[in-house]
């Protein structure tokens, strides 16, 4: 994409460098933490909180990055005087660390911690004797070396390969809204707010937990609201809960009726009010995908109950997806340093070796070749110039290309003739095959690309843990106790909130029937349907999965060429866990056996592809390009219509190779959908892609896939009627119906697919 496009550039330089991207990145997030928690301020002008960053970074080039940034923010920050005592402390606290790094001292927590407060105490000491010593500054300078060691603590729990701690990231966030808090009250107050809903996912005592200790943060900043930390704990613990990382907008509503309600008994409580809305509106604006990575670091893990099948552990999914990342970023940057050379290739072979090798042939014999070639040279060759322009153009060389005085000069012009001919053709022969060499080289650099996209897939769902809800696991135990049955319940929610229910125990057969399922369906308020039933150690091992709201009747009619031949159309359709409906119709190239392998072949792949998780896209971009290579053994090419329809929302996406128009009929209008996509196996340009056509599936729609032998598209007007004013609910009648009609083809193979929508009864 044009976007990533500065962002690529920069790792190539990396690259280049010798530079890891990982620590380049790493160093930068450190540089940039330390410069904004220098801004944090306190009881006046005391800004502790990246002194106790820098403490608890270490001593390497990531931690020399958080020092530079520290002192970066002192110093564009604050007044001089301010700004030198702690660019001083800054730096003394990087130099006991370098000093101790490999001392066993150094491993103790408490080491830096203490250390760093003694630091910023004798630099603060020195640098504030002059104002002299009130009481109020004695008490506000003895806080703030308590608040570095502190923040030394806390923020050592960021660091390491391992989840960052709780304490660290609740102790993090009240220091950035202690720095929001300095660009105005406003925004310090509402950053506060925000933790506290990020926080209420994790439940109601981590909620009221971070609203007491950011907003007591915020309320010891200049302007300052003392009471904001009681606001804040009350609304947290109330909104606190499972069902605030399920119901996001009762959680917003009631979090801010909450922080409200007690806003108009305080003073300050316009301001509170503003505050509360604000974050309300920005937390309900936050991605779900974002809100479920925060999730994975602030929300205790729910463990399931115990079970036959175990499964790996958090750290091992979390190693797993990092090293899928990390492959799929190398094969990117080898796609790219491949991608560039072979674009830039081998200059192009000029026009004048076609003479060159004529000359070499024919003229280095005749006697006349010093007078031609030495003697004439220009004139030879503004000749040999004039005639090469048209026999470019025509493709062969005539004797009227040559001007005249250079034949009547010429002592073998026959021979010069047929030579020039023949290596002409020979120019054009080594052009295609270069030509062909690397739109070969190309597609299999495509191929790296392809495989650090599928990666790069597979990790981010490998990321994506599904939810359990505890609650709904329980009631669908009660309603199997129903049925005198006792069985072990996993209820689990995937990113779209569709429902996954695991049972475990014995002779649980019964839940299968229809009894059962609706059991299930009225304890869970939502219709289930049983998927795959395991036979495990301790009994059974049953699925079952939240029906979709539409269904889908798909039909077939298929007739061949001749009759004793194999069909060289086929076709599949099948529904996968997630409720998408998947069809697919492929049309090899002819008719008889050979089309039908060729058919077969790409339809076994694209179904493999779609059943591990592929992308549609993707995977037929992936195996065009692998046929294409193939196409160079005598392989041919095959049209592809690949449908995918979610039977939960209705949406639904055409991918076209080629092929024949497909037809859509909604309601009383009917849309013919076409593309301008080569047939799988064919070569492709860098730029390819298949043809994509996105629209809405409601009940009583009806789609139509055919292959050309039915109609190609041109004189399809037979067609269009028959599907307009087709009445019927069977698509088995009008796909036979179709196929019989006098209008269908009878020069090839002819396959018709019908797929009505309609709502599940």
């Amino acid at each position: 994409m044009p976007t990533k496009e500065p962002l690529r550039r920069v790792k190539r330089l990396c690259s280049r460098l010798k530079l890891p991207w990982s620590a380049v990145t790493a160093c930068l997030r450190r540089f940039a933490l330390a410069a904004v928690l220098s801004q944090g301020f306190v009881l006046g002008d005391h800004a502790p909180f990246s002194l106790g960053y820098i403490a608890a970074s270490g001593s390497g080039l990531e931690w020399a990055a958080a020092l530079l940034g520290g002192l970066t923010g002192y110093l564009l920050g604050m007044d001089t005087s301010g700004a030198l005592r702690y660019a001083a402390a800054a730096i003394l606290i990087y130099a006991v660390e370098f000093a101790f790094y490999d001392r066993p001292l150094y491993k103790s927590r408490w080491f830096m911690a203490v250390g760093s407060a003694v630091i910023a105490g004798i630099t603060g000491f020195v640098y504030l004797s002059g104002a002299g010593w009130s009481q109020v500054a004695i008490l506000y300078f003895v806080s703030e070396l308590l608040v570095v060691g502190v923040s030394c603590l806390f923020f050592r729990g960021l660091n390491g390969e391992n989840a960052p701690d709780r304490g660290g990231l609740l102790f993090l966030a009240a220091a950035l809204a202690v720095c929001l808090a300095r660009v105005s009250p406003l925004a310090g107050n509402a950053g506060a707010a925000l933790a506290v809903l990020l926080a209420s996912r994790a439940g109601a005592g981590a909620a009221a937990a971070t609203g007491g200790a950011v907003g007591l943060a915020v309320g010891l900043t200049e302007g300052g609201t003392p009471l904001l930390g009681a606001v804040l704990a009350f609304s947290g613990a109330m909104t606190g809960g499972p069902s605030a990382r399920q119901k996001r907008l009762e959680t917003v509503l009631l979090f801010a009726a909450c922080g409200l309600l007690i806003a108009a008994w305080v003073q300050g409580g316009t301001e509170l009010a503003a505050a509360l809305v604000l974050a309300a509106l920005l937390y309900s604006l936050l991605p779900e995908q974002l809100l479920r990575r925060v999730d994975k670091y602030t929300c205790p893990p729910v463990h399931a109950p115990s079970a036959p099948v175990e499964s790996a552990a958090p750290s091992s999914l979390a190693h797993t997806q990092f090293r899928l990342e990390e492959q799929a970023t190398a094969f990117r940057t080898l796609y790219e340093h491949i991608h560039e050379s072979v674009l830039r290739g081998e200059p192009p072979e000029s026009s004048a070796v076609i003479f060159d090798r004529v000359a070499e042939r024919v003229c280095a014999k005749c006697s006349h070749h010093p007078v031609c070639w030495q003697r004439h040279r220009t004139t030879t060759c503004q000749a040999l110039t004039q005639a090469l322009s048209a026999m470019l153009d025509r493709g062969s060389a005539e004797l009227g290309d040559f001007p005249g005085p250079f034949r009547s000069r010429c002592m073998r012009m026959e021979e010069f003739l047929r030579v020039s001919n023949e290596e002409l053709y020979r120019f054009f022969n080594r052009q295609q095959y270069r030509a062909r060499l690397k739109n070969n080289r190309l597609a299999v650099c495509r191929q790296y690309a392809q495989l650090a996209a599928l990666l790069s897939a597979a990790a981010a769902q490998l990321g994506e843990e599904p939810e359990r809800d505890p609650s709904g696991s329980a009631a669908a135990e009660r309603a199997v106790a129903q049925l005198g049955l006792e069985a072990r319940c996993d209820l689990r929610l995937d990113r779209r909130g569709r429902r996954t229910l695991e049972l475990w125990g014995n002779g649980l057969t019964p839940l299968c029937s229809d009894q059962g399922g609706e059991l299930l369906s009225q304890a869970l308020g939502v219709r289930m349907e049983p998927a795959d039933v395991y036979r495990v150690r301790q009994g059974q091992r049953l699925i079952f999965r939240q029906c979709p709201p539409l269904a889908a009747t798909v039909a077939a009619a298929a007739k061949e060429k001749e009759t004793g031949q194999p069909n060289g159309d086929n076709g599949l359709w099948f529904r996968d866990e997630d409720g998408v409906l998947w069809v697919v119709l492929c049309d090899g190239m002819g008719s008889g056996a050979g089309a039908a392998r060729e058919s077969k072949l790409l339809m076994t792949l694209l179904k493999d592809f779609l059943h591990a998780g592929v992308e549609p896209a993707a995977a037929l971009t992936t195996l065009t390009g692998a046929l294409s290579l193939r196409g160079e053994f005598g392989g041919g090419f095959t049209t592809v219509d690949l449908l995918q329809a979610d039977l939960f929302n209705g949406s639904a996406a055409l991918y076209k190779l080629g092929g024949a128009p497909a037809y859509l009929r909604k309601g009383g209008t009917l849309i013919r959908l076409t593309g301008s996509a080569l047939p799988a196996g064919l070569e492709m340009d860098r730029e390819s892609a298949p043809d994509v056509s996105r629209f809405r599936l409601a009940a009583g729609d009806l789609l139509l896939l055919v292959t050309d032998g039915i109609t190609d598209g041109e004189g399809d007007d037979w067609l269009r009627a028959m599907i307009a004013q087709y009445r019927g609910e069977s698509p088995r009648e009008l796909a036979q119906a179709i196929l019989a009609s006098p209008g269908a083809g009878r020069e090839d193979d002819r396959t018709v697919v019908a797929v009505r929508f309609s709502d599940r009864t």
